[in-house]
């Protein structure tokens, strides 16, 4: 008999069934895990010594390590055992096990958790050089940015708490919004609790009745996926068309009869690392017409991170580029950018910019930001100062501080676009750990993922990489589908050339220490 299940396959209990869909999920590798970790920040650290926080490293205890090293499943606990900032001693100690006696930054002790001799450093924690936050300028921890936030909390606290229709739309949000629109050359934009909150509002919102039919990439982002699902509830027709194959996607959209057609697409794929071809889509907007094609992008990686001015792989791909064959500007041809807060500006929330009238529309459909608190004052403070920093005349600021800023902004994409050349050069034609293979052959973004297939063998090359001090997760499915299984690697303006060569020699030395 199965475990969970009566004679008649009849689930027992909820908990019995809890424990049943663990179990699977544990042996098909796709258990996940919470890696409790310390941003750090000046004041106290596990070490006694101040430190600043960065956006390319972390640090983490010795419990955390050891089970995110053997792979064992952490709900968070494992940081249980280490005194947080604030914490006295005695009160630790209550909560540990008496095994082994450790030494604190003021000179006392306390007895923690351990077996061995190795558990006396737990409360010691060691440095691991992040490939995997989406921090892609470092903007998360850049001095303006946080100074922002922080002159944010203390005046404002989190700001009005209640929906923006309500009293929680502030002069703050609005400043943002206005550059926000700039960037992307829109007449507006629209503030979302999160990125994913934006494709779940704006898709349905669009598509909303049986005269609709959504074409979305086969690789599209999870948040992209569920909005479809919510407008399927209308009655609109989804069609999933192929990754990337725009000759799929005209051969379906000739085939439609529906009197509107939605294009959706991500801009640059979070998990695979490569670029839409937003030219031919946008070229073929064109051709077959522009009043019933409505094309909307999602820049969650991109804004920033692309383009001249940080407007994102539109400006980048449809403005930017040039060739002799076509120079001309087809940026116009998208009709709404989405795109996140949390990645490349450091911070929190989303947004989708667009006309002026279907903001409205938005702004009176779209269930997740009717029924969603507003964006807290120190997030719009955040986002509203990496924007000055990564993209300065954006924001209405004064000549003088825009030309400084678009500086800064430009040399920090400089700076993370050399990376992705050096990490590229560093890893052509050869051999990498485990028999991985870069994705797709070749590094064109800041994303880039090293294919191992098997759930089993991510997980070990990933395991690897910890082991030398380097962060870089398996994904697995259900984010990937089966058999996709790969390490995927995130690179930031926050790192410097040793960090990237350290992770050239990790991918390609073959010989692995001992786990």
């Amino acid at each position: 008999m199965r475990r969970g299940f009566d004679g008649d396959g009849v689930i027992r209990t909820w908990e019995s069934w809890t424990r049943d869909r663990v179990e699977s999920l544990t042996q098909r590798h796709v258990l996940r895990s919470l890696r409790p970790v310390d941003a750090g920040g000046r004041g106290w650290s596990p070490s006694g010594v101040p430190r600043g926080a960065s956006s390319a490293e972390v640090w983490v205890s010795g419990p955390t390590m050891r089970a995110w090293e053997t792979g064992a499943h952490d709900l968070g606990d494992s940081a249980d055992v280490v005194p947080a900032n604030g914490v006295t001693l005695d009160a630790f100690a209550a909560t540990t096990a008496a095994t082994t006696r450790t030494s604190f930054p003021d000179g006392t002790t306390s007895r923690v958790t351990g077996t061995t001799d190795d558990d006396a450093n737990d409360v010691h924690h060691r440095r691991l050089r992040l490939f995997s936050s989406n921090d892609y300028l470092g903007l998360g921890t850049h001095p303006r940015v946080r100074a922002a936030a922080a002159r944010a909390a203390a005046a404002h606290g989190s700001g009005p708490r209640s929906s923006p229709l309500v009293c929680g739309y502030t002069v703050a949000h609005r400043e943002l919004e206005k550059g926000l629109a700039l960037l992307k050359n829109t007449e507006e934009c629209l503030l979302f609790p999160a990125g994913f909150a934006a494709n779940l509002g704006v898709l349905p919102s669009l598509a909303d009745s049986a005269d609709c039919e959504i074409f979305s990439d086969r690789l599209n982002h999870a948040s992209i996926v569920d909005g479809c699902r919510l407008a399927s509830l209308k009655g609109t027709k989804v069609t999933v068309y192929e990754h990337n194959d725009v000759r799929h996607l005209e051969a379906l959209l000739t085939k439609s009869t529906k009197r509107r057609k939605l294009v959706v697409t991500d801009a640059l794929f979070s998990v695979d690392g490569d670029f839409a071809p937003l030219r031919d889509i946008a070229s073929l907007k064109r051709r077959l017409g522009n009043d019933s094609f409505f094309f909307v992008i999602d820049e969650a990686h991109a804004t920033l991170v692309c383009g001249k001015t940080g407007g994102g792989a539109a400006e980048m791909l449809l403005k930017d580029l040039k060739t002799e064959n076509d120079s001309e500007d087809l940026s116009y041809l998208v009709d709404v950018h989405v795109g996140t807060l949390s990645k490349a500006f450091g911070s929190h929330g989303g947004f989708a910019c667009c006309s002026r009238s279907l903001k409205s529309l938005l702004l009176s459909s779209s269930r997740t930001q009717i029924f969603s608190t507003a964006l807290p004052a120190p997030c719009v403070a955040a986002a509203t100062e990496a924007l000055r920093v990564a993209g300065g005349y954006h924001t209405g600021v004064t000549d003088a501080e825009s030309e400084e800023n678009v500086d800064e902004g430009v040399s920090l994409r400089a700076r993370l676009w050399r990376h992705v050349e050096r990490l590229r050069d560093g890893l052509q034609l050869k051999p990498l750990l485990h028999g991985g293979r870069v994705l797709n052959d070749e590094i064109s973004s800041p994303i880039a993922c090293v294919a191992y297939g098997s759930e089993a063998h991510a997980l070990k090359a990933s395991a690897v990489l910890l082991n030398r001090g380097l962060h870089a997760p398996a994904i697995r499915p259900p984010t990937v589908p089966l058999g996709t299984s790969r390490v995927r690697l995130a690179l930031s303006a926050a790192h410097s050339d040793t960090d990237i060569d350290a992770l050239v020699e990790a991918l390609t030395t073959i010989a692995e220490p001992r786990l």
